[in-house]
């Protein structure tokens, strides 16, 4: 038992994923303690099932709903149910290697794919663990370790080779939110009880930096957007109508904080989602969708509505951008190019809109990804993930059609429309 209970990072299940063609994941997606990588935490039981039903793969013809965009497409092993919870999908990129995470009730179950499609491998961690980009060949997996604290590990695409880079201590009743790395040297993990530097071991409650009501609004809202530099951490979350925004220094100082009751419209905080951008967040909300700047002083300038990728006018789309060459690039579903006030007769596809932050009315270029089938006001509620390959004008976009299925598209915006 003992020896068992040494090779797994921590958690994750104890529930091997069976890839084909590439034997069994190691249990703990990285190498024996003794080789650098960390130890097993256990993890919560599997059940006993096949979370997997559905091979995943390229699969040519398939699917004839794509634009010429589109370079590889894997339709992923996960469908959005008929009720209840639909996937919550997250994705992370390498120079040559994509990640899709679905975030379940237990679990993160994560697959990684080479640029064309193929598999590379899976694994099943706890639910609340982190799955970023560490640099151009290594994703960066924040999790509990062996002995509950949290644990930053660097992961190859294949989850076998890893390297334990930094733990800092951890209580049993915290479940991680976000993490962020400030450097390669530095990784925040921010939990819904503490700002946890696992580099340095800095370690402050929310209740000492945070008064009641954004310290509740932490725990109980939705974080928007992270973002990091050397010196200091920003962090907007909410829920609501209301914008609370935070910036601290990477031991944890609170530096400043403002909320704002009305900032967000109708839905707003369902669908509002920032991104890393120049001087701080870059934040996206609203129908049409509205972009805001917010600078690491916490001033807010908002740019301008997008009148081009038009929605339903009773919801508000998810928005899943990332920043390209130094430009923002978004994607959500939308009517666009037709400009439908049915309220149900036009379905929205899923489009790529290249920004400029100083004329944000209209994309600089758009570019179809895929025709989903969707329609309705549901729009809001369906999964859309995408990142940018590092210093490309290449996507991965993770997001879901009519039919309940989950696609993974990889595609290039050397095909989009211009203005």
């Amino acid at each position: 038992m003992i020896l068992m209970l040494g090779v797994c990072v921590g958690g994750c299940s104890i529930r091997h994923l069976g890839v084909p063609g590439n034997g069994m994941v190691e249990g703990d997606g990285g190498p024996h303690p003794t080789d650098g990588g960390p130890q097993r935490d256990g993890g919560p039981p599997g059940d006993e099932t096949d979370a997997h039903p559905t091979p995943d793969g390229p699969l040519p013809g398939l699917d004839a709903h794509e634009s010429a965009c589109v370079t590889a497409a894997v339709q992923l092993p996960w469908s959005v149910p008929a009720t209840g919870t639909p996937p919550r999908l997250e994705i992370a990129v390498t120079a040559n290697a994509v990640a899709v995470l679905n975030r379940q009730g237990k679990q993160a179950d994560v697959r990684t794919y080479r640029r064309n499609g193929a598999l590379i491998a899976g694994f099943q961690f706890a639910a609340d663990a982190q799955f970023l980009p560490y640099n151009d060949s290594r994703f960066l997996l924040v999790a509990r370790g062996v002995t509950g604290d949290f644990v930053a590990t660097t992961l190859d695409p294949d989850l076998v080779g890893s390297t334990r880079l930094f733990t800092a201590t951890a209580n049993a009743t915290e479940h991680l939110l976000r993490a962020v790395a400030l450097s390669p040297t530095a990784v925040v993990a921010i939990s819904d009880e503490h700002f946890v530097n696992i580099a340095t071991g800095d370690i402050v409650s929310w209740s000492t930096v945070l008064d009641a009501s954004d310290r509740d609004g932490l725990k109980n809202g939705r974080i928007y957007g992270i973002a990091g530099r050397p010196d200091r951490v920003m962090l907007a979350w909410g829920g609501s109508n209301v914008l609370r925004v935070a910036a601290l220094t990477a031991s944890g100082g609170l530096i400043a904080r403002t909320a704002d009751d009305n900032y967000l419209g109708y839905l707003g905080s369902d669908t509002t989602s920032a991104v890393p951008f120049e001087t701080g967040l870059l934040m996206f909300d609203g129908n049409p969708v509205r972009l805001t700047q917010i600078a690491y002083d916490l001033s807010r300038v908002p740019l301008d509505q997008n009148t081009q990728l038009r929605t339903f006018y009773r919801t508000a789309p998810r928005v899943a951008a990332t920043v390209a060459q130094g430009r923002p690039v978004a994607f959500w579903l939308t009517v666009f190019p037709a400009n439908d006030n049915s309220q149900g007769f036009t379905t929205h596809q899923l489009y790529g809109c290249e920004l400029d932050p100083t004329d944000a009315a209209t994309c600089l270029r758009t570019a179809l990804v895929a025709e989903t089938g969707l329609g309705g006001y549901g729009i809001a509620s369906q999964p859309v993930a995408a990142a940018a390959f590092p210093g490309e004008a290449a996507f991965a976009i993770a997001h879901s059609d009519s039919a309940g299925g989950t696609w993974l598209r990889i595609a290039d915006l050397s095909c989009a429309t211009g203005r």
